[in-house]
């Protein structure tokens, strides 16, 4: 089951993006529910009911509370980083603060049935690789971490730290081998001794970045260009 939320103040772009998914699920042959809001503040009242969502198609402009104040209390105040949000919006000038927010995608109005779709299916690809392991030996002996639960890679001497919000472990490796080990998942080189994964970024501010654990990383001047360059691309 893939539960979606639209919220869109705008009915009838509200009832084409519904209307788009759900024509698409029937093809595919997915189990798909979708719930429509029309303001923020219904969205937010869901979510204070423990209703959650997959992924969430969250229009930037509306009147009381904005998409950005939703995202904002998505990713802060409930402290999750696990539901997707595609922003839709009539402007482009949100750089900085859908960063914070860690949008999946950004669709520019009007949209297309195409965009939408890909949307969907980038959700998907996106929710089967956090099934993932990052595999590691001490010793003798394998282990095995989700993916997704990575918040940071550290180098320390000849060793590597990880961290995830329950613990850390440390290993033997190279940040070199790290990193071609993790190329096809979302993670940042920040400079010579962070490999920090995007999806655990909270704040960006111009050197360095706050970790969803509250752990603050400089940003090295080499890879801040770099690190705008994505964000543009997101």
């Amino acid at each position: 089951m893939i539960h979606i939320a639209i919220c869109d103040d705008d009915k009838k772009l509200s009832s084409q993006i519904e209307n788009i998914i759900l024509a698409y699920g029937k093809r595919e042959g997915l189990n798909i529910d979708i719930d429509v809001f029309y303001c923020g503040e219904d969205l937010i009242k869901s979510l204070q009911d423990e209703i959650t969502f997959n992924l969430i198609y969250l229009d930037i402009e509306m009147k009381a509370v904005s998409g950005i104040e939703v995202g904002t209390y998505i990713r802060k105040t409930l402290r999750n980083h696990k539901i997707d949000i595609v922003y839709v919006s009539g402007k482009n000038n949100y750089d900085r603060q859908l960063f914070e927010v860690q949008p999946l995608h950004f669709i520019a109005k009007p949209i297309t049935d195409s965009i939408v779709i890909d949307d969907l299916k980038l959700y998907m690809e996106r929710a089967n690789k956090m099934f993932d392991n990052f595999h590691y030996s001490k010793g003798n002996a394998e282990y095995a971490v989700p993916i997704n639960e990575i918040i940071y890679f550290e180098s320390v001497g000849r060793t590597m730290r990880f961290i995830t919000p329950i613990g850390e472990d440390t290993f033997y490796s190279k940040m070199e081998d790290i990193i071609l080990a993790v190329s096809k998942y979302h993670f940042l080189h920040m400079h010579r001794s962070y490999l920090v994964n995007f999806n655990h970024i909270t704040t960006l501010k111009y050197s360095e970045v706050i970790m969803s654990n509250g752990t603050t990383i400089t940003i090295s001047r080499s890879k801040r260009k770099e690190l705008r360059q994505l964000l543009l691309e997101e």
